[in-house]
């Protein structure tokens, strides 16, 4: 009978303690992502204005397009974002390189160097003659 009082009385115990401190273990075993409104500026040396592009968080799968090199996207730090065509370019694809969400940040198109690029701007190019 005593070892059941002692069972209950713990069972309560840890009960009560993580009623109590469910904050604080709640940190400890899943940390919390910090949500935030990512500023995101885009330098780029190519042809394509920069309405052409738009910024995805690839999580989930918002996005923002460009009106002007800079734009807001409400995300969480640490999730993916990748510089991706406009949507109203359905024949055009792209394959930009992934950025981890940051409150401010900078990406960089570089069409001088960028294989990737230059695909795109080639595909672009075409989507146009026809």
């Amino acid at each position: 009978m005593g070892k059941y009082l002692v069972f209950i009385f713990l069972l309560v115990a840890s009960n009560f303690a993580t009623y109590v401190y469910f904050d604080d273990l709640q940190k400890l075993f899943e940390p919390r992502t910090e949500k935030i409104i990512a500023e995101i500026t885009l330098q780029t040396n190519c042809e394509m204005m920069p309405e052409a592009f738009i910024i995805r968080d690839i999580e989930t799968n918002r996005f923002v397009k460009f009106g002007s090199s800079t734009v807001y996207l409400s995300t969480f730090v640490g999730n993916s974002l990748q510089v991706q065509m406009n949507p109203k370019f359905s024949n055009v694809s792209s394959n930009f390189d992934q950025h981890d969400a940051q409150k401010k940040m900078t990406i960089n198109l570089d069409c001088d160097i960028s294989d990737n690029l230059k695909n795109t701007l080639e595909s672009l190019r075409d989507t146009f003659k026809n």
